[in-house]
């Protein structure tokens, strides 16, 4: 992860809320899931406005975020890029929104720009304020902010518990098969990361016992 100034391993949940507090204005949801070692991220983003007749555009999406690294004083920040359609990336459907999301170093406030298909035609939105929502929390597990994830234990459980929850509970398909792909790839990658947790600790000893 070019610029960034801490390694993050695993998966994790995200949601904002994107948008202005004036009356009528329009809303989105954007309830993410950001799979660190790819540096991609997928999940659903629902546009609402309390209109006449009221809107209500749910999308599928994906995409990817980088580091975006800038000389001191100045603050980092992170660009997430995203699209969606109907059924996600493997469907063969039209692509109905796209997004453009900068968010600080601590994934928490940002600004956004974002485009969705409303019939025939596009709709921009820009430079719109996006805070995020409370953890997602699980029946079973905690509640799990982003950051660094390393686990000594497979963490596929807490990591995934509640998005899979949620898929299975929506019935939806693509997404839980999406899901399933992801877990798959992090269990695959268990040894490795015990293997860095091993030399994680290994330089925490070395460099308190400076």
């Amino acid at each position: 992860m070019s610029g960034s100034t801490q390694q993050l391993v695993g998966l994790f949940p995200l949601s904002y809320r994107i948008g202005t507090s004036a009356p009528g204005a329009q809303s989105l949801t954007l309830n993410l899931l950001v799979f660190t070692p790819e540096q991609s991220i997928s999940g659903t983003a629902i546009v609402t406005q309390a209109i006449n007749p009221p809107l209500d555009l749910q999308s599928d999406v994906w995409g990817e975020y980088t580091y975006m690294t800038v000389m001191s004083p100045a603050v980092s920040k992170i660009l997430i890029t995203a699209q969606g359609n109907h059924g996600g990336p493997t469907a063969n459907t039209a692509v109905n929104f796209k997004l453009h999301l900068v968010v600080g170093s601590d994934w928490k406030e940002g600004v956004a720009s974002y485009q969705y298909l409303n019939g025939q035609s596009w709709v921009s939105v820009n430079n719109v304020p996006a805070h995020l929502n409370e953890p997602v929390q699980s029946r079973f597990f905690p509640p799990m902010g982003p950051g660094p994830v390393i686990l000594p234990y497979p963490p596929i459980m807490p990591l995934y518990a509640a998005p899979i929850q949620s898929a299975i509970a929506s019935g939806d398909l693509a997404q839980m098969k999406h899901l399933a792909g992801l877990a798959k790839q992090q269990l695959e990658q268990q040894p490795q990361l015990q293997s860095a947790l091993e030399a994680a600790k290994g330089e925490i000893s070395r460099l308190e016992r400076r």
